[in-house]
């Protein structure tokens, strides 16, 4: 049986099986780019590690058995590709390069599941939706290497993905603002290009995404820039806050600073890019109308008003330069008259990370404008290990309901609140099921099967998605729960109405369900050979530290003796100095001393607990 993510449109196999041993050469069609090349190499890669032989490149005509790529105008479709087999070698048929690519890539993966033998097949695919992207948190405390960029990158061609966005808010390196980003290890625009370079050679696009509005939280507690703030208070003068930064810091739209510390960060960051998008977020405005513009509201109206006046003249400085505006929707998405405002090509956003995708009238937003976009999520974001059969139903119930109200393009985004605790190997599922989702929607409902199928291509360990998802069904907390705990806002805290969200019992007797369904999760583990390196320990340690905020939340409303206590905080500690270990081979440094200091203010905190 072949394992295929994502699944093809149509898969026809004969009754003949063939070698791959048996194949000698690979030939490219002429005048070929640099991306088909450079799949066409990875294929040989893959092909030398199964058979132990390099497969001869040959130009023109072939001798023996061979993978023949060629350009056919038949194959209708930018993306499409077919594949057949048969005694003579296989066939990759495509109208154009990329179609090829992609069917370079479905070739790579049964390569690597290890058969000797391949079937006798004809596969003919294509996607659902043109644009297929991944949308990664570069802001929110881990700011990955270079190195581990092109990982991703990588990881996005072998699943047929052709768009990436990194979020920043303060992580650029800004020429005219270095106090918006000291500190923070930011991407630099050198980082930038090499990064777009290794995009462009795998036929994904580099679109910049950059927050202009709200999320300026960092920006905000700059000396020079708090009086920027919408809200009426000094946060540079305030601790810093996981929660705040995700609660505050909207730009006052009617202050001309404003305007022109947006027309410097998009003045320096939009030239860095050849994509013809720039997404200028504009999300989650929420201290908007209630600071120093509140003399101007009178009704939430007038609050989108507000927002919508001065996105435009965002959007103008994103049009001048010949680009088309993309943003978040929920501020407006819902509200026609205001869309009809901007221009006519732009791109709003609509996300929902719900399980059952039903938060927005996504029928409004389709009525408004013919060109907007739906976005899901990994659901890993403030978390040690992923709940996938949550995350799972999101992606899958927002793809069906993206092709049903005609949304082109499907962003599956992976979010780092607070503090970016979850390492990359926890969002290989989300991650690899927003590609099948976004390429073939119908056959994606089948979760058992492309769970069968990542646990062969990702996790080369059989039985291990059904191994965590029984794990992580037990969970009743997470790490953001825990890290509210140490929070210094006190409007938010476990002595408040913030505590009505753990169900404090259920969370103690999880502890001990958690502990045994462990031990089928690290058995998987132990037997598994994936694809990235490091995924074995991060998802160990993911499980491990999702069992350990389960024990101190129940530690907190029913604590131990002193003893039991400064075990746990020690079991903190000593799990911090492993993290450190896990963050840093993939990340700059970056804010880690954040999620350090949080992890070690639980630990003192479990200290004086008695």
């Amino acid at each position: 049986m072949i394992f295929l993510i994502p699944t093809p449109k149509q898969v026809i196999f004969g009754t003949r099986t063939f070698s791959w041993n048996a194949i000698d050469e690979i030939l490219l069609p002429a005048n070929y780019g640099r991306p088909l090349l450079l799949a066409a190499l990875t294929l040989a890669d893959d092909f030398q590690s199964l058979t132990g032989k390099r497969i001869r490149f040959v130009g023109g005509e072939t001798i023996g058995l061979a993978i023949r790529l060629e350009l056919c105008t038949k194959i209708k479709g930018t993306e499409a590709y077919r594949l057949q087999s048969d005694a003579n070698g296989i066939l990759v048929l495509a109208a154009t390069e990329k179609g090829l690519f992609h069917g370079v890539q479905t070739l790579r993966q049964m390569l690597r599941q290890g058969n000797t033998q391949y079937p006798e097949f004809d596969i003919q695919d294509s996607p659902d939706y043109p644009v297929r992207g991944f949308y990664h948190d570069a802001t929110r405390g881990a700011i990955p290497t270079l190195e581990t960029l092109f990982q991703l990158v990588d990881k996005m061609a072998l699943y047929k993905l052709n768009h990436l966005e990194l979020y920043i808010e303060h992580t650029f390196a800004l020429a005219k603002h270095m106090d918006i980003w000291e500190g923070a290890d930011p991407l630099t625009a050198e980082e930038i290009l090499r990064l777009q370079d290794y995009c462009e050679e795998r036929n994904i696009e580099l679109v910049p995404s950059i927050a202009t509005f709200g999320h300026c939280y960092m920006a905000m507690r700059s000396k020079r820039l708090r009086d920027l703030n919408e809200m009426d208070a000094d946060i540079s003068e305030w601790p810093f806050s996981f929660r705040d930064r995700m609660q505050h810091a909207t730009l006052n739209p009617s202050d001309p600073r404003s305007f022109q510390l947006v027309a410097d960060i998009i003045g320096e960051y939009l030239p860095l890019f050849k994509s013809k998008y720039f997404n200028i977020c504009c999300d989650e405005t929420f201290d908007l109308g209630r600071g120093k513009n509140k003399h101007l509201v009178k009704s939430e109206e007038d609050i989108q008003k507000l927002y919508v006046n001065f996105m435009k003249r965002i959007m103008a400085l994103v049009t001048n330069q010949g680009k088309i505006p993309m943003f978040w929707g929920d501020v407006i998405g819902d509200n026609s008259e205001l869309l009809k405002e901007l221009p006519k090509d732009i791109i709003p956003i609509e996300w929902d990370y719900g399980p059952d995708a039903n938060r927005r009238d996504t029928a409004k937003l389709a009525a408004a404008t013919p060109n907007f976009w739906i976005a899901p999520g990994t659901g890993c974001w403030s978390r040690w290990l992923t709940p996938i059969h949550t995350a799972q139903k999101n992606i899958l119930n927002y793809a069906k309901k993206g092709l049903k109200y005609g949304a082109k393009g499907f962003l599956n985004t992976n979010w780092g609140d607070r503090g970016n605790v979850n390492l990359p190997a926890i969002s290989w599922h989300g991650f690899a099921y927003g590609a099948a989702c976004g390429w073939n929607t119908a056959a994606a409902e089948d979760v058992d099967a492309f769970n069968n199928a990542l646990d062969l291509l990702e996790f080369g360990a059989k039985g291990f998605c059904d191994a965590w998802m029984k794990f992580e069904k037990l969970t009743t907390t997470a790490w953001g729960h825990v890290a509210q705990w140490v929070d210094p806002t006190t409007e938010c805290s476990f002595e408040s109405e913030y505590a009505e969200s753990i169900d404090f019992k259920a969370t103690r007797k999880a502890v001990s369900a958690l502990e045994k369904a462990f031990v089928k999760f690290d058995a998987c583990l132990a037997t598994a050979h994936p694809q990235d390196p490091y995924a074995r320990e991060e998802l160990r340690f993911g499980a491990e530290m999702t069992i350990l905020m389960h024990k101190v939340i129940a530690t907190i409303k029913y604590p131990g003796d002193k003893a039991a206590n400064w075990k746990l905080a020690d079991e903190i500690r000593k799990k911090e100095i492993q993290f450190c270990q896990f963050w840093h081979r993939r990340n700059k440094p970056s804010e880690y001393y954040r999620v350090k200091g949080a992890l070690l203010d639980v630990a003192r905190k479990l200290d004086t607990l008695s």
